[in-house]
Order: C-alpha cells, then structure tokens, then sequence
C-alpha cells in the first residue's frame, strides 16, 4: 500500500506503474486532479475524504467491466454501513447515495489486456462542499455529526473489496447482481439515462447477469444499457407509460 499526501489522481498514479502486483493500491490525502465519470472533476478536499484506488488484473473481456464497478460498489456500500450506520444506496452505474445526495463515487478505468484499475472516493469529514455541488453532494460527518475515523474506514473497504473479488472470480455473477439490486431504491422507478448523446427515459427494471441496466420504455420494449448517467429518478405517478 503507498500512501501519498498529495497526488493529481490516485487512479493516474497506478496508470503510471502497471507492473505494479494486483491487489496494489494507492490512497492519497488530496487529490489536485481526482476524476469522476464523464470526465467530471471530483472534489478531494484535504484530510476529509478517502481517495483510493487499487490495481487489478482478472482475465476479462471490456464488455465485463460492469461487473467490476458492481462489485466495487457493492464493497463500498458494505464498509460504509460497518462504520456508519446510515441508509446509503447504490445508484446504477457508479453512484452511492445517502439521503438522495452523492457520498461516494466509482471509477473503474479499463487497461486493453492489461488490467483494471478502481479508484473509490467517499466523502466522510467534508461539513461543506463548493458551491457548484453543495445540493447534490453529502459526508458521513453531515448526515451523522460524527467524525469517521479514515483508517477503520480503509481497513473495511479493503477487507470487503478482498471478499468481493474473490467472488468476483469465482463467477459467482448472479450472486453479485442480487447483492448490488438489494442494496439500491431505483428499480421500478421512472428514470432518464444519458448515453452517447441521447437521451433514454423509461422504467428501470433490474440489471441482467452481465451488469446492464434493463430498461422498459413507453413502447414496451426493454432495452439493455450497458454505459450511462443515471439523469433522475423518481417514484412519481405520472409516468411516461401514463394514459
């Protein structure tokens, strides 16, 4: 494990030392240039949150690296609520929510023939966010009162990330799917996704074996999405399969 005080992004760091054995990771206390999905910058205040990243190296085609970000997002969730007893949620792709506000982001970043490398951001001791984020954005310490200790907080995620992968290749796939659906609120709901461009509204039904999201649109029909930004989702009467 290399611990840094400042790095641009814990993910660069490993892109930069792929001989790095699996299972290496990378924690930094602040990031100048932490990455979200889409290319959106993540905010990495110093000291408060926990930026990680980790280097692995399964035998899998690009189409399975939905999986990968399941089953990180599946390990986060479970060393958040070991530290914290608090309602989070997996939002499809890469979110974890707390009270509908982000906590945590995944950003899992695939190297051709290589490897995977999963960088993890969780705001735990933030009590504010710039202005840009501050309704959308949330800490642990704003939604409990209480200090997270970091160190218990990496010792469970990297405890958990360790017994999910092993899973993970076990192709215990079905069982990582449950895992990830038990622990979200978005099925049955009306949802937008953002891909390539266009805009998708309809259901969200469930998530097939291989990690995509299964929508229903107005005309019936499912579609499987298999990258995306989850744009809204709502419980609403109205929706667009309405009369």
């Amino acid at each position: 494990m290399q611990v840094l005080s400042q790095v641009d992004s814990t993910n660069e760091e490993i892109r930069r030392n792929l001989t790095l054995p699996e299972g290496a990771v990378v924690i930094a206390d602040r990031q100048t240039q932490g990455r979200g999905r889409q290319g959106r910058s993540w905010h990495s205040e110093t000291g408060t949150g926990l930026y990680l990243s980790t280097l692995l190296k399964p035998d899998l085609t690009p189409e399975k690296l939905a999986l990968i970000t399941l089953m990180a997002g599946v390990a986060t969730v479970s060393a958040i609520q070991q530290q914290a007893s608090v309602p989070v949620k997996l939002k499809w792709p890469n979110d974890i929510l707390l009270n509908g506000k982000k906590l945590a982001g995944i950003l899992c970043e695939y190297i051709p023939g290589t490897a995977v490398i999963v960088g993890i951001g969780i705001n735990l001791n933030q009590t504010c966010f710039p202005e840009d984020i501050q309704d959308i954005a949330t800490s642990l310490k704003l939604a409990t009162g209480n200090t997270v200790n970091r160190a218990k907080i990496v010792l469970s995620l990297l405890e958990s990330l360790d017994r999910e992968y092993e899973e993970f290749l076990q192709e215990k796939r079905t069982h990582l799917v449950k895992k990830w659906t038990d622990r979200t609120d978005m099925f049955g709901k009306t949802v937008t996704v953002h891909q390539k461009g266009n805009s998708l509204t309809g259901i969200a039904v469930g998530l097939d074996p291989e990690g995509k999201l299964i929508l229903q649109t107005p005309n019936g029909k499912q579609q499987l999405l298999g990258s995306g930004e989850l744009l809204t989702a709502r419980a609403d009467s109205k929706s667009p399969f309405s009369k």
